[in-house]
């Protein structure tokens, strides 16, 4: 009966409304319930490890929720009392005295009363006052001209502003003395003073008249010179006088704490001064020392109470010294709130983690997305019973704090403020206080802007599941990404570039440089030593500092006009509200690897000027700083990230601009970013802009090869622009290449004298004169006194098309008679190269080549006759052949000679160096040719010289050969054209061929000049007009010449990469000279390009004994060796 009814209850329960809990809970009062959803329900039941670290976790979100929560009280409470100091409008209210001083940003505390002695009865003969009389002849009162003043403590000399006075700036005052005001003129006023202190350069009273001149003038160094001797000459009595000026002075200078000394100085020497007590009072205010502003302010007021600006000024005092001590306290509380916020931001990050951790374990019923935080919270709060929810809403309002705090808007509002700043202070914290109120609900958005949070979130869940959870693209790798993709016609980014277009370059390549203005242009002596006396006192003190450069756009012929203003929709002389973004650019993956990874290849000192920052200001201000003076860098930054959210410009401009505003406030490593994201989008006929700044910034960072590219890149788009010729400056000169640094010197001040506030005119005047006698840059005798072994890469090379074979052309290099200085290519052969010291060299059969000289045809038309005496010499050589001993130079090992890789850094300059001096630098060093008369032509009509080339050519042997030569595909070498155009002077490379083709027009039987044509043709990539020009030069030549057309033929061919041609070419001038160790040596070099080395080394050794001290062979013997047995490590070693 019992089993009948189980059947019939099974038939009618319907299974599948059966429930079970697996899990239970036991309550505060003891009871068993179920719980439905447990944390301890895993996805793997089976997982013991997992369950026993659910507990944990579990424990450990109540631990961090509860130390939240208390943290969150503290917070709360700072917050607060940062909210209840920072109501500007009740403080004011508050306080009287703030509503007696009105308008606080209208009160003065620069504003400055002179004395001219009235105040203390000087009898009216001492001041010497006559009416003026009309004349012409008006002389001023130049203190330092009139006496000399040894240095004296007692004129406060050892303060910083009184060392750098000729820095000092000041606006100029209204008002003359009382005693001159009614009956002269400012002129008249000067004339005056300067005529008395002429008759009596003692006069304390009218050097301090004088002084006043000068400020009236708004010349502060000339106006102290003067209050230094009115100090010095003036007795104790009146020693207060001047000591006010010369405070007066510098506090208007914006030098405050040294004002402060000197005014404590003239109080001490008179307190019953009302003055005296109203400007230190003054200048206690502007340093935010109001306890001492009001004492002098009461002082003041005690000797003359009627004195109205006085009592405005006392009540502006007391009233921004309560708001001061409110904003201390401020400043404080938000200190410890910043370091509250550190912690809470820890601890909630590790509470994301354990709840995605928990969530990620459970097995949910509904599919759950763990990447949302809000989500896991409401999922937490409802398992726990704790209030996460709420708490995550106040740990975005805590972010949101941090994010301001963490700022640069809030880090600049407590640097080198002053009283002028206080209100402004407590304005911002005001605005910041009510924006974080007004906007802490939105928070997660702002947030989110920044990845903050979502980078953590993504964190904790990518270290609980690495295989399940994606990387997630950071905001910069997203724009990075947006940047590389064409979203824009061409035409639509040229319609962008239109709106700030005008056309008018300033420097464009086709001007006309005066090369007769500047003295040494002019003066082939220049710089002479009075010259350099003269212009001593402007010498930068450190000649080898780096300053920054930056090319404004209006150089292109850009004008950005408002830009940053009415196109933005917010006008200059209104505050753009908050909050304030700094304008950040994509991160360039070529930066961050070599400033994250690469040591900086040079260190010196870089001097900033304002250069930058009157910069950013002008355009930020429509081209008038003066109106954004009152600005704060952080609004000119969010101006400029307005303009890129809003794409007001085409992005390579407002990428630019944000570079300048990062460079203004000394942020390189951004304005990198910016400055390469800029490079790729930026039109080729602007790209100078950015290359300019470009290579600025990687220099002062020290990156040196990177600035290299940047600026010889931006000189072939603008050979005249100043900022280009002056980085070329700059890296010349660390590399110690004098000639060309000067060059580029020279070019700046030939087209903008004050360029960098005339700091590049004095850096000229000072190379010079330091360099006056001291480098000869001509002088190429290689023979014993240069040994040019270790070179570096340096700025001006010439090199092969393809980038090798790269040669230093300007080296100093060490003397081969100091034993210190010896290369390592003389140490190696003394002492190491064994196995080519038992070759002996010494040993070679000196007639080896003497039948082949007896044999030579005579006649240079017998084809046949040359061909087998050739053939001769190249078999005789292939049977001398033991340049590395008898076991070939394929056996040779480093260990075989003690040879190291260091011992071949460089080395793979050596080569291409070489074979510039002796085929380019001594035929054109020659005086003989006079090419010089070549700049003293008029230009031909023809751009290109044209070389003629009589019918005998094709019978000649030698010329035959040399027509023959690959003359297609020739590339221009911009450093060799650099180079050649040196070495006439004159670098208008165009008008130079033009006047090498008047010469060769005047002059058709010159070989120099067809050698010169030559030169010019090859270097800019004419090949057809190269050779034949070297035909015609070779045809010309008389015989004790010739070898310098056949050298320059091998050099031309090599830098065009044509090696075949130029060993074939190379072993023709050696059949024509077999006892010649250049032509030996060039042929040796030629063997080396091509990887032949057992032929290069015995070549070599073939020169060397003929003169054992022929350096070129030596230092390319070495070079070739390093070649042999390293390979390119040896070039790789010297990167």
């Amino acid at each position: 009966m019992k089993v009948i009814m189980l059947i019939f209850i099974f038939i009618v329960c319907p299974l599948d409304g059966i429930q079970a809990n697996t899990h239970w809970m036991v309550t505060e009062s003891g009871l068993i319930q179920p719980k439905v959803d447990s944390p301890f329900e895993l996805d793997r039941p089976y997982d013991l490890l997992a369950f026993i670290d659910q507990e944990t976790y579990w424990n450990e979100i109540i631990d961090i929720y509860n130390d939240l929560s208390k943290r969150q009280i503290i917070i709360d409470k700072l917050w607060n009392d940062v909210d209840k100091n920072t109501d500007i409008g009740l403080l004011v209210l508050a306080d009287s005295n703030c509503l007696k001083a009105g308008q606080l940003k209208q009160l003065d505390w620069y504003v400055s009363y002179s004395d001219d002695g009235s105040s203390r009865n000087i009898p009216d003969y001492v001041y010497q006052v006559t009416r003026p009389l009309f004349t012409l002849d008006l002389h001023i009162p130049d203190c330092k001209k009139i006496s000399s003043l040894i240095f004296s403590m007692s004129t406060f000399e050892h303060l910083e502003s009184m060392i750098h006075r000729d820095n000092l700036t000041m606006l100029g005052e209204e008002h003359l003395p009382e005693k001159v005001a009614p009956i002269m003129t400012l002129d008249q006023f000067g004339n005056w003073v300067a005529r008395i202190l002429k008759k009596n350069n003692t006069s304390w009273l009218h050097y301090h008249m004088a002084s006043m001149y000068w400020r009236v003038r708004g010349k502060a160094p000339k106006a102290i010179e003067c209050s230094r001797r009115a100090i010095h000459y003036a007795p104790r009595e009146y020693k207060d006088l001047a000591l006010l000026g010369l405070g007066t002075i510098l506090h208007v200078s914006r030098m405050t704490e040294d004002a402060v000394i000197v005014l404590n100085a003239a109080v001490d020497h008179n307190p019953n001064s009302y003055l005296n007590h109203f400007h230190i009072a003054n200048a206690y205010a502007v340093l935010c020392d109001f306890n001492n502003t009001s004492r002098h302010l009461n002082d003041c007021l005690k000797l003359n109470p009627t004195f109205e600006i006085a009592i405005k000024h006392k009540h502006g005092a007391n009233c921004l010294g309560n708001v001061w001590q409110k904003l201390i306290v401020v400043k404080v509380a938000l200190n410890k709130l910043r370091d509250e916020l550190v912690i809470y931001g820890q601890k909630e990050a590790q509470l994301l983690k354990l709840q995605a951790s928990i969530l990620k374990a459970m097995k949910l019923k509904e599919e759950h997305d763990y990447m949302s935080v809000v989500k896991n919270c409401e999922k937490m709060t409802e398992l726990t019973g704790l209030d996460i929810k709420a708490l995550k809403v106040r740990g975005d309002r805590n972010s949101l704090i941090k994010y301001f705090l963490d700022g640069p808007i809030y880090n600049d509002l407590w640097t080198d403020k002053t009283s002028l700043h206080v209100i402004e202070v407590a304005f911002s914290l005001q605005r910041l206080a009510r924006h974080v109120d007004k906007h802490s609900s939105l928070a997660s958005e702002l947030m989110a802007q920044s990845d903050l949070l979502r980078s953590a979130e993504h964190r904790a869940l990518k270290d609980l599941m690495p295989s399940s959870i994606p990387d997630i693209p950071s905001k910069e790798n997203t724009e990075v990404k947006q940047e590389t993709k064409i979203d824009k016609k061409a035409s639509t980014i040229e319609e962008e570039l239109d709106v700030f277009e005008v056309g008018v370059h300033l420097f464009p390549p086709t001007m006309k440089i005066n090369r007769n203005a500047e003295d040494f242009d002019n003066d082939p002596d220049w710089p002479s030593k009075s010259f350099c006396k003269e212009h001593e006192r402007n010498f930068p003190q450190n000649v080898e500092a780096i300053y920054p450069v930056f090319m404004p756009f209006e150089n292109k012929g850009l004008m950005l006009g408002t830009l940053l203003t009415d196109k933005l929709g917010v006008p200059a002389s209104e505050e753009h509200d908050l909050p304030w973004h700094p304008p950040t650019c994509p991160h360039d993956k070529v930066s961050a690897a070599f400033t994250q990874k690469r040591k900086s290849q040079l260190v010196g000192e870089v001097i900033r000027t304002d250069q930058l920052k009157q910069k950013l200001l002008e355009y930020a201000g429509n081209g008038n700083s003066d109106l954004v003076r009152h600005m704060h860098d952080a609004e000119i930054g969010h101006r400029i990230y307005s303009a890129v959210q809003k794409r007001l410009a085409p992005k390579w401009i407002l990428y630019t601009l944000s570079s300048l505003y990062w460079r203004a406030r000394d942020n390189n490593v951004n304005a990198l970013h910016c400055l390469l994201t800029a490079s790729k989008g930026v039109p080729i006929r602007y790209k100078d802009l950015v290359l300019i700044s470009l290579a600025s910034v990687c220099l002062e960072m020290g990156y040196f090869d990177e600035a290299l590219t940047a600026a010889e890149e931006a000189f072939r788009l603008s050979l005249y622009e100043p900022a280009t010729n002056f980085i070329l400056a700059e890296l010349n000169m660390l590399k110690k290449h004098r000639h060309t640094h000067l060059f580029h010197l020279k070019q700046v001040v030939r087209v903008d004298k004050e360029f960098l506030g005339g700091i590049a005119k004095n850096i000229l005047y000072a190379w010079g004169c330091v360099l006056k006698q001291a480098i000869d840059l001509s002088d190429f005798d290689y023979g014993k006194s240069d040994v040019c072994t270790q070179l570096e890469p340096g700025v001006n090379m010439v090199c092969d098309r393809d980038g090798t074979n790269c040669h230093v052309t300007n080296v100093k290099c060490p003397s081969y008679m100091e034993k210190a200085d010896k290369s390592v290519l003389v140490r190696l052969l003394e002492l190491k190269d064994e196995s080519i010291r038992q070759a002996h060299v010494d040993n070679m059969d000196e007639d080896l080549f003497d039948r082949i000289i007896k044999n030579m045809p005579r006649d240079r038309a017998d084809f046949l006759g040359h061909q087998l005496n050739l053939d001769t010499m190249m078999i005789t050589i292939a049977n001398s052949l033991k340049g590395c001993g008898p076991k070939g130079c394929h056996t040779m090992q480093a260990e075989d000679m003690a040879l190291q890789e260091e011992d071949c850094t460089y080395h793979h300059l050596q080569l291409g160096y070489w074979l510039h001096i002796v085929s380019f630098k001594q035929p054109f060093s020659d005086p003989n040719l006079r090419l010089l008369d070549i700049t003293s032509l008029s230009p031909s009509n023809k751009k290109v010289p044209e070389c003629r080339i009589n019918g005998e050519t094709a019978r000649d042997y030698f010329l035959e050969r040399v027509m023959r030569v690959d003359a297609e595909h020739w590339e221009p070498v911009l450093t060799l054209m650099h180079q050649f155009a040196e070495v006439f002077n004159y670098f208008d490379y165009v008008t130079l061929g033009a006047k090498i083709s008047k010469y060769l027009e005047n002059k058709p039987r010159s070989w120099s000049g067809a050698l010169s044509a030559a030169w010019w043709c090859g270097a800019s990539g004419r090949g057809e007009c190269a050779v034949r020009c070297l035909v015609a030069a070779l045809s010309l030549a008389p015989q004790a010449h010739a070898h310098h057309v056949w050298r320059s033929i091998v050099a031309l061919l090599h830098t065009q990469s044509k090696q075949r041609d130029a060993k074939e070419i190379a072993y023709l001038s050696f059949y024509l000279s077999p006892k010649s160790k250049v032509e030996a040596f060039l042929v040796a070099v030629s063997h080396t390009c091509v990887a032949e080395f057992e032929e290069a080394v015995w070549m070599y050794r073939y020169a060397l004994s003929y003169d054992q001290r022929y350096l070129p062979a030596k230092a390319c013997l070495h070079a070739t060796i390093c070649l042999m047995v390293f390979g390119e490590n040896a070039k790789e070693q010297a990167g």
